[in-house]
C-alpha cells in the first residue's frame, strides 16, 4: 500500500488525501468494504506506532500544477524590514562625556541652529583662586591659550596673573606666563580698545571745556593725564574735541621690585584681585643699598625734568642739563614700614646710563631706562601707589640717584 506522501492527488484540500474509487453495485461492494476496513485498520495502527517510535519521514512534495503555500518565517527579533515597521524601545541615553582636564569642551549646535561648533563655558571651570596647586603646572599656559582661542582676553589674563603671583611655576613657565600677560595687556590696558567686562576701563565722551587733566580730576582717575594721551594715541593733549570718545583707565597701579632679577613688576588694582600688567628691567643700588619693604609714592613728589644735586659731591645739575644722571622723570618714595620710614631721598627715576640697567650701580634708587620710566611716571599715583621691594640684608643706603 502506498504511503500518504506517495498518493497521487490533484486536490489541495488535504495533505494526506488520496484518490477515491468509483462505487460498484453487487456482491463485490461488500467484499470491497471488508478489504477497505481491514486496510484502514492496518494503516491506522501503523501510523500510531510510527508516531510513538520514530519521527515521521519528511514530506517530499511532488511536482504539481499549483504552487505550494509559502512557509512563514518567525518574526524578526529586532531587525527592521523595509516593508515592516518595527517599534522598539529606545536604549537608555549614553552617559555624558567627562569634562576635559583643560576645562573646555565644544558642544554641537542644536538642530535648529547652524552646524558650526559653539564654544561653551566649562562645566567645571578652572578655579585658580581655590586650588593653588593649579598654578604650579604648565596647565596654566594651556588654559590661557584656550581662553585666547575663544577670544576671552580677560579670563586668559586672570589665569596668567594669578599664576604669576602664586610664584609656583617653573622658571620657563613663569617667563611664558609673564610674556603672554604682557602681550594681552598691550591690548587691554595700553590701547584705545575697551574690552567688554574690563573693570578698569571706561568710555568717556568729551564735553565742552574738557581737558585731559580735568577729565582725570573730575572722574577721580588714579593715573596721570599723560597716560590718557598715550592710550588714546593723541599727538598732543590739546587735540581732543567735543563729542570725541576716549578710553580712560581708572587705576590704581602698584609695583613690586624683585632685587635678585632686577625686575619691577607692574600691577593694576588692589588686593587679591589685582592684575599683573608687565615687567620692567631696573638698575638698583650698589652694594645692595636699595632699601627694602613697602613704600608709597610721596605726595607732590612727581617731577618732570627735575634738577638734581649729588648728595656725595654736592654737584648740581640743572633741569635741562643732558648730564643730569636721573634723567627726565622722578618719583619720590616714602617708607610705610616701621624699619624704612626714615629713608630720605629714595625714589624711582630715569638714567642717562642705559648700561646700568640690570645691574647694581646706583646710589640706592631704582633706575629705569628711557621709555620705561615715562610709563611708570604716568601710572603710579601720588599718595596711592605702593612700591614693594623684596626684603634682604641691606647695607645702609646712601640717598640719591
Amino acid at each position: 500500500m502506498p504511503l500518504p506522501s506517495q498518493s497521487q492527488t490533484s486536490s489541495v484540500r488535504g495533505r494526506y488525501m488520496y484518490r477515491r474509487r468509483r462505487k460498484r453495485r453487487g456482491p463485490k461492494v461488500l467484499f470491497a468494504l471488508c478489504i477497505a476496513a481491514i486496510a484502514g485498520s492496518w494503516w491506522y495502527l501503523a501510523s500510531r506506532q510510527s508516531q510513538t517510535s520514530t519521527p515521521p519521514a519528511p514530506v517530499v512534495a511532488q511536482q504539481r500544477s499549483e504552487p505550494q503555500a509559502p512557509v512563514t518565517p518567525p518574526p524578526p527579533t529586532r531587525t527592521v524590514e523595509t516593508t515592516t515597521r518595527v517599534t522598539a524601545t529606545p536604549p537608555p541615553p549614553a552617559p555624558a562625556p567627562a569634562t576635559p582636564a583643560s576645562g573646555w569642551q565644544v558642544a554641537e549646535a542644536p538642530p535648529s541652529a547652524s552646524n558650526e561648533p559653539v564654544a561653551t563655558a566649562p562645566t567645571t571651570a578652572p578655579a585658580p583662586t581655590t586650588d593653588s596647586s593649579f598654578f604650579g603646572t604648565s596647565d596654566v599656559i594651556t588654559v590661557a591659550r584656550q581662553y585666547l582661542a575663544e577670544g576671552d582676553l580677560l579670563s586668559a589674563r586672570d589665569v596668567l596673573s594669578q599664576a604669576v603671583q602664586a610664584g609656583t611655576l617653573s622658571a620657563a613657565d613663569d617667563e611664558e606666563a609673564r610674556y603672554m600677560a604682557a602681550a594681552i595687556n598691550d591690548r587691554i590696558v595700553f590701547s584705545n580698545e575697551i574690552i567688554p567686562g574690563d573693570p578698569y576701563s571706561l568710555q568717556y565722551v568729551v564735553r565742552s571745556g574738557d581737558s585731559l587733566s580735568r577729565i582725570v580730576k573730575n572722574l577721580g582717575l588714579q593715573v596721570d593725564w599723560r597716560f590718557l594721551q598715550r592710550i588714546n594715541g593723541l599727538p598732543r593733549p590739546d587735540t581732543i574735541r567735543v563729542g570725541q570718545t576716549l578710553k580712560v583707565v581708572t587705576g590704581p597701579f602698584h609695583a613690586d621690585v624683585d632685587r635678585d632679577r632686577h625686575r619691577l613688576s607692574l600691577y593694576l588694582g588692589d588686593g587679591p584681585d589685582r592684575i599683573f600688567v608687565r615687567d620692567f628691567l631696573v638698575g638698583l643700588g650698589a652694594y645692595e643699598s636699595t632699601p627694602s619693604g613697602l613704600f608709597r609714592v610721596r605726595e607732590h613728589s612727581k617731577l618732570v625734568n627735575p634738577p638734581w644735586t649729588n648728595p656725595r659731591t654736592r654737584e648740581r645739575y640743572a633741569a635741562n642739563d643732558p648730564e643730569n644722571p636721573i634723567g627726565e622723570f622722578w618719583l619720590g618714595l616714602e617708607g610705610i614700614d616701621e624699619h624704612n620710614r626714615q629713608e630720605a631721598g629714595f625714589g624711582v627715576h630715569g638714567t642717562i646710563d642705559p648700561d646700568s640697567i640690570g645691574r647694581n650701580e646706583s646710589m640706592g634708587c631704582i633706575r629705569l631706562d628711557d621709555g620705561d620710566i615715562d610709563l611708570i611716571y604716568e601710572v603710579l599715583a601720588e599718595g596711592v601707589s605702593v612700591v614693594s621691594v623684596d626684603p634682604y640684608e641691606s647695607v645702609a643706603g646712601v640717598p640719591g640717584g
